[in-house]
């Protein structure tokens, strides 16, 4: 079985850029059809109808055009093209009123929204409960109390149908959907996240949500990172953000360049990029990508996919990176002699100011025969001397107990 595995390996790694495109988009195929054919193997409920999720309100960029009543759609699941009629929240008349009554201190009477509000309750009809211009002008007294209060206090915790609410599209946006007085006063307050409910979902989000679920039946329903969009934290993954917090606090550098060999489904590209981060994921794993590249989308990230084997990276990218990370990930260019030289030819023209280092478990069944198994300093040691870097020093461990390195 090993012989068949490696020999697919070896096939795809001389395949052309278009073909392996080709089978990527097929086993992408593939899992849907999987998933939705085995119903009872795969599904697991992926959402909480009441769930409270935390967003970055800077990610509430769009706003559904027609809203969605909170109480009649909660939980729901709809498809079509709901998604895609959207407008920025920025550009909405409350926001903009509001912004500029704060930004230039003027009265509620000199904004766009009042005056429209007005104009309307002038031809009898009720807005926000006001009938008349002493209800909305009280009606705005109570918002500015709101508006002071955050100021003073930040975001409360609770719910009721004044809080935010938001829907997810078909990719993963999340879109703005009710209480846009909260969520403005949040924006120009400059609060990093919010509480909001999930009114609905796109119906291909929460396939995709099955399809992440499918994958984790296979590894005791955890996948092996944590999943950063807001409606997958949830999911329970193998790895914490242990590793991350322990490499975050011994960087010698504030940005630049980032590799990640081995990038899985992109976890420390996610966390990095937000950081400053310049990432380059290498990752050539197709299933790995399916869910790779959907993530990053759903997450609007910037970070580059590398869709190739370390050795064989194409022209273009950059000659040196400031940090690189090998997270479990270098045991495998040692079981066999022939992946083992060109791993210590890739050492030896690797260019990085630093390198944060977690290697395997040496007894693990998996390096039985291998070409070659290295203690954790031995290997730490065995880069050094293959490479430019110097010097390397444990730096804490990881969730699971292995040593984390910082080679230098």
């Amino acid at each position: 079985m090993r012989i068949i595995k490696y020999s697919r390996s070896k096939i795809l790694h001389r395949l052309p850029g278009w073909l392996k495109l080709l089978l990527y988009k097929t086993w992408r195929c593939y899992w849907r059809i999987r998933v939705k054919l085995l119903p009872d193997r795969y599904h697991v409920d992926p959402y909480t109808i009441n769930e409270t999720i935390y967003v970055n309100t800077d990610r509430i960029e769009y706003a559904v055009k027609e809203g969605f009543d909170i109480y009649h759609y909660k939980g729901r699941v709809l498809s079509g093209d709901w998604d895609k009629d959207t407008v920025r929240f920025e550009d909405l008349d409350f926001f903009k009123s509001y912004h500029k009554k704060v930004e230039n201190n003027i009265p509620w009477s000199e904004t766009g929204y009042y005056k429209r509000v007005l104009e309307q309750i002038k031809t009898g009809e009720v807005k926000w409960g006001c009938k008349d211009k002493e209800e909305l002008d009280e009606r705005c007294s109570k918002l500015d109390e709101i508006f002071n209060d955050m100021k003073c206090k930040g975001y409360k915790e609770g719910w009721n149908e004044n809080e935010i609410s938001v829907n997810i599209g078909r990719d993963g946006e999340i879109l703005f959907n009710n209480g846009r007085h909260r969520l403005t006063f949040a924006k120009l307050l400059n609060i990093e996240k919010v509480p909001v409910r999930i009114t609905i979902r796109h119906t291909e989000w929460v396939e995709f949500k099955k399809e992440i679920f499918g994958y984790s039946k296979k590894f005791n329903n955890k996948v092996y990172a944590l999943l950063t969009h807001p409606d997958l934290q949830h999911i329970p993954s193998h790895y914490d953000d242990t590793r991350f917090k322990i490499i975050k606090n011994h960087l010698t550098v504030d940005g630049g360049t980032l590799l990640d060999i081995g990038g899985h489904w992109g976890y420390f590209c996610h966390r990095f990029e937000d950081e400053g981060f310049e990432c380059y994921c290498v990752e050539n794993s197709n299933l790995n990508l399916y869910f790779l590249n959907r993530l990053k989308e759903s997450e609007t990230k910037n970070f580059k996919v590398i869709p190739q084997s370390i050795f064989d990276l194409p022209e273009g990218l950059p000659k040196k990176y400031n940090v690189v990370l090998a997270l479990s990930v270098f045991h495998h260019f040692i079981k066999e002699e022939k992946t083992c030289k060109k791993f210590i030819e890739f050492l030896g023209n690797l260019k990085t100011h630093e390198m944060f280092f977690e290697p395997h478990n040496p007894d693990e069944p998996q390096m039985k025969r291998a070409y070659r198994n290295f203690r954790n300093e031995e290997f730490a040691d065995f880069i050094v001397r293959n490479s430019a870097l110097s010097k390397f020093e444990m730096i804490g461990l990881s969730e699971h107990g292995r040593t984390l390195y910082r080679i230098s």
